[in-house]
């Protein structure tokens, strides 16, 4: 009977687990149907990119993208949309739908550009610990509605529009340890000190760590404020207007109960003064006082930093290094003094003698002289930064065999040359190296062979007259920015790269891989994943079918100009959905444009000049962000597209010169705002300049902004760290005084109107002279008749003229002589009387072609 009984409790308990068992395996990261759909109905709030959420479908939400759930449960726990680039963030409003999910433990949108108000209803989410809304576009007054928050450890509003009229609510967040309140408005909210300082946790001694008022307009007297904060242990005040001197502004801040390891009073231009004491701060660890306007002498004997490992002084007025004693800063590892005057080659000496040095930054000062053989003492050093100096020498073996933990080097922009020898094995494995201007030449550097975990590689300009070694390509394949550029390197590319999961990550692309300016030769490879690849001003050849039928797809930007590349294009353009830039001027490519340019949604700048292209230009109506389209000097023939006026509203250049184009000018060109460049020269066009060039507003106004032609390029790394590559900047040949001239940094300054060379009638516009930013103007070698506008003296930026050749009669307009600025005109080969006015600046003319108008008059 017991046995019986004993079975049947058995029984019951295994029915009773296994039922438990099943609950769970069911309810395991099942998604709760009301919470799918506040998640939709958030997802419908936001404006959203072709690639964004596209996993947020289906049944089980559980699964979709930056959503983890409770496995028991299924309640959503967590939502983390946050966003490594601004650029591709999210976009639209913050839906109050977000409220129902009330078993949130963090919410994290960081870095998107969500906009609108913060919901009310966030306060109900009472078992939030973490809300991050930090870099979004959120304006208006934050909720109280917060303070109901009561688990909170980490609230962050910093970066939006966001204003604090008043921070009360703030002390009922008894659990808060982070706050984060960079560029919020807090100038309405009076209390908000106080607030603070009544927050529980401070009074019951649990720690508040981390205070970030970054971004406001704070003053000096704010400071005495944090005296009595013991407990807390980072401050960030920097972009604020602290002023007076910096040794009063560390006094305010000094007292017995000071526990403060990270102190950030950077970005504060109205601080001035010599580097004070610190000897208060006895627990102080890191420091920044990047642009604060320290003058004078770093590291005098009487000041003391006993416990600080990492120091930023950088963008300073720093001119001296007094004799450094290690005991001045016994425990510092990280020391930043770039962008200061330091000059001579005492401060670098001197600097050595810090022996717990992990991390060195001397760039950008007037450092000369030779690297001492003590720089080979510093055994900790991780990261040594001496680019743009004027230090001159050798670095050897000397320098370099006892930095085994080196893993960053930088010393572009120098007259160094690193004399390496062929044998020699480093003791140390490189990430990155940037070597730019030095000497490493004439044969390929050896050493780098041992470099196996190298990400960044620059030794541009660096006199390299030697074929790539074959081990070399191995090396490239881990590389996410290689730029050996402005060398004398010859050889062939391998025929293929291939990339595995093993040493690439697919997900953080934008690598780049820069080989211009070199003597390369043969045909294109296969390339790997790539975001930006230039291979301008070699000696390739072939056919670049294979190259847009096999090469990555993630390209950004593409420059193979100056080549001797030839055939026709392939029709398979539209597979590269994130080009920019595509350039592929002065090669021997011929053929028609193929269509599927137009499917080219990004590219903003496309250069095709200097080629045997034929037929018509596709339609690019779809092109919307182009600024640039160089398709001249070639044989392209059609009419003027209507179509790029009507589409192409953000064109600045537009270059069409030396082709067989016919017809009229377009009058929707006048749409073109941000029209600077237009040149149509050398064509068949017909017909009268349109009346409306000065709707152009770019040329019309002298405040408008100019276009800067610069595409920036950008590598994340996996630790969200983020390198800028520097910009990519258009070049264009254009005609100016007569001769044509390469322009690249100041592209986006020239203004020019060049129509010559065409069967253009009628008379010159009236409107034309109010384009009063126009410099150069050519219409000559048409079949213009009439006068010279009147009004022509209102161009006073005019430099260029040339009305040559044409069939213009009467005087010269007597406001010639307000065009001070004119420094080349031509008139010739026209009926105009043989009289000009009076004006010094075109008595000076050099040259100045009027072929028998010689009689100046009032």
């Amino acid at each position: 009977m017991l046995y019986c009984g004993f079975n049947f409790l058995f029984c019951v308990v295994a029915i009773l687990c296994i039922n438990l068992l099943c609950a769970e395996i069911f309810h395991k990261n099942k998604c709760v149907e009301t919470e799918r759909r506040a998640l939709l109905k958030f997802k419908d709030a936001l404006i959203l990119g072709r690639n964004d959420l596209t996993s947020w479908k289906g049944e089980e939400c559980c699964k979709w993208e930056g959503i983890s759930c409770d496995n028991l449960t299924g309640h959503v726990t967590i939502l983390d949309l946050h966003a490594l680039d601004y650029t591709k963030g999210l976009q639209g409003k913050l839906d109050s739908s977000i409220c129902e999910l009330q078993h949130l433990t963090s919410l994290n949108l960081d870095n998107n550009r969500i906009e609108g108000k913060i919901p009310k209803c966030i306060g109900s989410l009472g078992k939030l610990i973490e809300l991050n809304l930090i870099g979004n576009k959120l304006v208006s007054v934050i909720p109280p509605s917060l303070g109901n928050l009561s688990n909170l450890q980490t609230l962050d509003l910093g970066f939006n529009d966001l204003t604090a009229n008043d921070l009360e609510w703030i002390s009922h967040l008894s659990n808060l340890r982070y706050l984060g309140l960079s560029n919020v408005n807090l100038t309405l909210a009076v209390d908000w000190l106080s607030s603070i300082s009544k927050i529980p946790s401070l009074s019951n001694l649990y720690l508040f760590e981390y205070l970030d008022l970054s971004y406001n307009e704070f003053q000096s007297s704010i400071l005495k404020s944090f005296r009595n904060m013991s407990q807390l242990q980072e401050l960030q005040l920097n972009y604020n207007k602290l002023s007076s001197k910096l040794s009063d502004n560390i006094q305010k801040l000094c007292s017995a109960e000071n526990g403060l390891r990270k102190l950030d009073l950077s970005d504060n231009p109205f601080i001035r003064g010599p580097l004070p004491d610190f000897s208060c701060f006895s627990s102080l660890e890191a420091l920044s006082l990047r642009n604060a306007n320290v003058v004078g002498t770093f590291l005098k004997s009487t000041v003391h930093f006993p416990t600080l490992r990492s120091l930023d002084l950088s963008q300073n007025q720093l001119n001296f290094v007094e004799i450094i004693d290690h005991a001045y800063l016994p425990t510092i590892y990280s020391l930043d003094l770039s962008f200061n005057q330091l000059n001579g080659s005492q401060p670098l000496f001197e600097i050595t003698k810090l022996a717990s040095l992990k991390t060195l930054h001397l760039s950008h000062n007037h450092l000369s002289g030779s690297i001492p053989h003590t720089i080979g003492q510093l055994s900790s050093l991780a990261k040594l930064l001496l680019s743009s100096n004027k230090l001159s020498g050798v670095i050897n073996e000397t320098h370099l065999s006892n930095l085994s933990q080196l893993r960053i080097l930088d010393v572009s922009q120098n007259s160094l040359s690193l004399n390496l020898s062929l044998k020699w094995v480093p003791p140390f494995k490189l990430e990155r190296l940037y070597a730019s201007s030095c000497t490493l030449g004439p044969k390929f550097p050896a050493w780098l062979k041992h470099q196996g975990e190298l990400e960044i590689l620059d030794i541009s300009h660096n006199g390299i007259s030697d074929s790539f070694p074959k081990w070399f390509w191995n090396l490239s394949l881990s590389l996410r920015y290689l730029n050996v550029s402005h060398n004398i390197l010859k050889g062939t590319l391998p025929k293929s790269f291939t990339r595995t999961k093993g040493n690439y990550d697919y997900d953080h692309g934008w690598d780049v891989w820069d080989f211009s300016f070199n003597n390369m030769n043969g045909s294109l490879p296969a390339f790997p994943e790539l975001g930006v690849l230039f291979l301008s001003k070699n000696m390739l050849t072939g056919s670049l079918s294979s190259f847009c039928t096999s090469s990555s797809q993630s390209l950004i930007q593409l420059d193979m100009s100056s080549n001797f590349l030839e055939g026709q294009l392939s029709d398979c353009w539209g597979k590269f959905k994130s080009l920019e830039v595509l350039n592929l001027a002065e090669n021997n490519l011929s053929g028609k444009l193929p269509n599927s340019f137009g499917a080219l949604r990004q590219i903003k700048s496309l250069h095709l000049n200097r080629n045997n292209f034929s037929g018509e230009i596709p339609s690019l109506i779809l092109c919307h962000k182009l600024q640039l389209i160089d398709v001249g000097d070639n044989n392209l023939q059609g009419t003027l597209p209507m179509w790029i006026g009507h589409h192409l509203l953000q064109l600045s250049n537009l270059r069409m010169r030396a082709n067989k184009f016919q017809g009229n000018i377009p009058t929707s060109l006048c749409n073109l705002s941000f029209l600077q460049v237009l040149d149509l020269s050398q064509n068949n066009i017909i017909g009268e300049i349109p009346q409306c060039f000065d709707r152009i507003v770019a040329l019309s106004n002298l405040s408008f902004p100019r276009t800067t032609f610069q595409h920036m390029s950008f590598i994340h790394f996996v630790e969200n760290e983020v390198y800028e590559t520097g910009p990519f900047i258009d070049k264009e040949i254009l005609a100016w005084k007569g001769s044509n001239s390469e322009y690249d940094k100041i592209l986006g300054l020239v203004t020019i109107i060049d129509l010559s060379c065409n069967h253009l009638t009628g008379e010159i516009p009236q409107s034309i002279t109010k384009l009063v930013a126009l410099a150069t103007l050519n219409l000559s070698r048409n079949n213009l008749t009439g006068i010279i506008p009147s009004k022509i003296g209102h161009m006073e930026r005019l430099e260029s003229l040339d009305l040559s050749r044409n069939h213009l009669s009467g005087r010269m307009p007597t406001s010639f002589s307000n065009l001070t600025s004119l420094n080349n005109m031509n008139l010739s080969f026209n009926n105009l009387d043989d009289k000009i006015p009076v004006s010094t600046q075109l008595q000076i003319l050099i040259p100045i072609h009027m072929w028998g108008i010689i009689d100046f008059v009032d």
